[in-house]
């Protein structure tokens, strides 16, 4: 997509998510975050952050730092409702704090001196099995929606702590499990609720915000 596109597509997906029921009478504000902030972020990492999520990040401030939002979406399988947490950060420091966890997690496991650099956290899978993260040495138009050796949002479970076996690559790096195809397929699935209309057909049950909030009682 193209620049405009996307601003497009960002805030229509915030509008989408806000119309669908959640967070009812809190206020999306305008983000406060600059593209001159998002350089120095780079800068500092080392990193360049895709374009939808610089997008993301420089249009909507949603109601919290971060949020937990639910939609129908096919997982490992599966087609249901699954849980994420996802960040809204307010600034590029909230980003870094998230990284440093990381870091955090490198020194207790052990594993070698920048192994965590193509990764950027955005939230945490299943809202609760451990962090979601961009892995940047998956290039978004890449990514083959029937190859999960290319989805670019990935998860590491917070309950396996070897990582070196699990997670560590040949190329030194750290490359999760398969969450996600990518950022698009995210707010797809997650803010505009694509897969709705088809799980009502398929279930014979209307997913709504109500709807979500009873799978938590389950």
């Amino acid at each position: 997509m193209l620049s405009q596109e996307e601003k497009i597509y960002v805030e229509q997906a915030c509008l989408k998510l806000k119309e669908r029921g959640w967070f009812p009478g809190e206020k999306f504000d305008l983000s406060t975050i600059t593209e001159q902030e998002i350089a120095v972020f780079e800068q500092q990492h080392q990193v360049t952050l895709p374009s939808l999520y610089r997008t993301f990040l420089t249009s909507f401030a949603l109601p919290q730092k971060s949020i937990h939002i639910c939609a129908t979406i096919y997982d490992m399988g599966d087609f249901g409702p699954l849980w994420l947490r996802f960040d809204c950060p307010r600034t590029m420091k909230d980003i870094s704090e998230q990284m440093e966890i990381l870091q955090e997690i490198r020194d207790f496991c052990e594993l070698p001196e920048g192994c965590f650099r193509n990764l950027i956290p955005i939230g945490d899978w299943g809202a609760g099995w451990g962090p979601l993260c961009i892995d940047l040495s998956k290039p978004e138009e890449m990514v083959d929606g029937d190859d999960e050796d290319t989805w670019s949002l990935v998860w590491f479970d917070h309950e396996d702590f070897d990582w070196d076996e699990q997670y560590l690559g040949e190329d030194g790096l750290l490359h999760g499990q398969a969450a996600l195809p990518s950022l698009k397929v995210l707010l797809d699935w997650y803010f505009y609720g694509e897969l709705e209309n088809k799980y009502e057909q398929e279930e014979g049950v209307k997913p709504t915000y109500e709807w979500y909030q009873d799978t938590l009682k389950l």
